[in-house]
């Protein structure tokens, strides 16, 4: 099996590929570094990737990345990467936004079609929910979002939805609520 993991610096990405590795995968990784984590905790998240035999980094927005290129023999899509942050997300810098959760995850959905893909999972967020009140949260529960970061992954989601639909392209979409743990 190969896989493609966006936002391979991040913290669940980097935790993914090293566990798709353990299993014997080939992955590619991919990442922007986008400044809304300093770069150096990313760096600090590759480390235990960095010079794997199965493992290859690219460093590159998706908005610029070869696609066909960094798809070929690819059977699984692990699509992390994101512009993160809430507040962030209003004003000024909803236009990054739009262009790192939605144009660039559409330019990834597209780039898929006519592969032979097993699987490409969206990593969504909880911040779509928006202020819902009901808990425990339930997965039927309707989007609401109350951010433009929300609005975004919620586009980016029914996008996939779109390609499977539309195409059969087998997307699934994780709604990540708070991820923790060591690194």
């Amino acid at each position: 099996m190969k896989a493609l993991v966006t936002g391979v610096a991040g913290f669940i990405g980097s935790h993914l590929a090293e566990a798709l590795l353990a299993k014997g995968w080939d992955v590619t990784g991919v990442d922007a570094f986008t400044d809304y984590y300093p770069r150096a905790i990313k760096e600090a998240n590759l480390e235990g990737l960095r010079g794997r035999p199965r493992f290859q980094f690219v460093e590159t927005s998706l908005q610029q990345a070869d696609l066909g290129g960094l798809l070929e023999g690819t059977t699984h899509v692990f699509h992390l990467a994101a512009q993160a942050g809430v507040r962030k997300s209003w004003g000024r810098d909803f236009r990054t936004y739009t262009d790192n959760n939605v144009d660039a995850t559409q330019k990834l959905l597209e780039a898929c079609l006519g592969r032979s893909l097993h699987r490409f999972v969206y990593a969504s967020s909880s911040s779509l929910y928006g202020d819902n009140v009901s808990l425990p949260m339930r997965e039927d529960a309707l989007p609401q979002p109350v951010s433009p970061y929300g609005v975004t992954k919620l586009a980016a989601e029914q996008l996939g939805y779109l390609y499977f639909v539309n195409h059969a392209l087998p997307a699934t979409a994780l709604r990540y609520f708070t991820v923790y743990g060591p690194r």
